[in-house]
């Protein structure tokens, strides 16, 4: 009986405690970069920032997708064939969103 008693103590015991109910969300507020293009040609332009490249501008159109880099002035560059065909020093800030117009180059 006594082990009855301390079964059912401790059963409405744990039936009290609650689980944590913490919660915690990241906030991604660095800058985003997309583009708008003008043709299908310039979606296969090879997108580099500061020298480093990203693939295809197309990947990046804006409405569709984002491009998220760190804050701060940024060399935009666009190849085509090996070939720069558009280039641009943009300064992002935290938190904003930069849409660039992309013509046909070729």
């Amino acid at each position: 009986m006594k082990t009855l008693i301390t079964l059912l103590v401790l059963i409405t015991l744990t039936a009290c405690v609650q689980t944590p109910t913490h919660n915690t969300q990241v906030v991604d507020d660095r800058p985003g970069l997309a583009f708008e293009l003008s043709s299908i040609a310039a979606e296969y332009y090879e997108l580099r920032v500061d020298g480093i490249s990203y693939g295809y501008v197309g990947q990046y159109q804006a409405g569709e997708n984002l491009l998220r880099i760190i804050d701060g002035t940024h060399q935009i560059e666009l190849f085509s064939d090996g070939k720069v065909v558009f280039a641009k020093e943009v300064y992002l800030g935290a938190g904003s969103n930069r849409i660039l117009k992309v013509g046909n180059y070729e």
